[in-house]
């Protein structure tokens, strides 16, 4: 259980640090093709667009579920103050602390789920999450470079990288969350010292989530390193046939 702990908090360590460079890099490369802000976050927005549907569908849906009603949803990409960009948006009413912090939770139980199903169905996850129950770094090595030889790689590797990359929450999506949070800590922490068959009848399955999510997110974070590898090397050939440079 510790080590399946541990393989997922760095693969969604890993994955929240190379979401940022991927970010970067769209951003970069965008600005270096058009030379243009405006059209640069454009086209930075078009190859997450799946992911970016994906996050937003899913406000939109959590928010139906719990009667909470929707105005207005948007996938088009919005420059904000300070110079950040909002790349898609769902308009609901407000509503109490635990359906708005389920409602801003809702891409990243989304995000996570099509991970997973992607991993188990398309990437052979099964391999990577026995080599991680095993305790064998080179198993999982290896089973997570297998997923290179998988039918239309590039295919499935796209539609990852876009989801992973739309799937974190944003600020105004965690608002709620603390409070929320909170409770939940204290309901386990309840559970586990005055419900002790209660306990041992949720840590198998407990376990088990543990497990297929850090085997689906050491894939994912794998196939973004990749992406953002690419991305880094077609920044500097643009770069260097567009005579441009990005400062930050």
């Amino acid at each position: 259980m510790l080590a399946d702990l541990l393989a997922f908090l760095i693969a969604f360590g890993a994955l929240l640090a190379l979401e940022r460079l991927a970010h970067r890099k769209l951003q970069e490369i965008a600005l270096l093709l058009t030379g243009h802000v405006d059209a640069a976050i454009y086209l930075y927005s078009i190859p997450l667009l799946p992911g970016v549907a994906l996050h937003e569908l899913s406000h939109a849906v959590m928010a139906k579920v719990l009667g909470v009603r929707v105005r207005n949803m948007t996938l088009f990409p919005q420059r904000q103050r300070g110079g950040a960009v909002r790349l898609g948006s769902v308009e609901v009413l407000r509503s109490d602390n635990v359906r708005s912090a389920l409602i801003g939770a809702a891409p990243l139980i989304a995000g996570l789920l099509a991970l997973s199903l992607i991993g188990l169905l398309v990437f052979d996850g099964s391999a990577v999450a026995g080599a991680l129950v095993a305790g064998d770094p080179a198993a999982t090595i290896r089973s997570i470079l297998a997923t290179l030889q998988t039918p239309d790689a590039l295919l499935w590797f796209y539609i990852v990288f876009a989801i992973a990359n739309s799937m974190m929450p944003s600020a105004s999506d965690t608002q709620s969350w603390p409070p929320v949070i909170g409770c939940l800590v204290i309901l386990a922490a309840v559970t586990v010292l005055f419900a002790v068959d209660v306990a041992q009848a949720l840590a198998p399955a407990v376990e088990m989530t543990v497990r297929w999510l850090a085997a689906a997110l050491s894939i994912t974070a794998f196939i973004d390193l990749v992406v953002v590898a690419l991305l880094w090397s077609i920044a500097l050939v643009v770069s260097r046939m567009t005579g441009r440079r990005v400062e930050y």
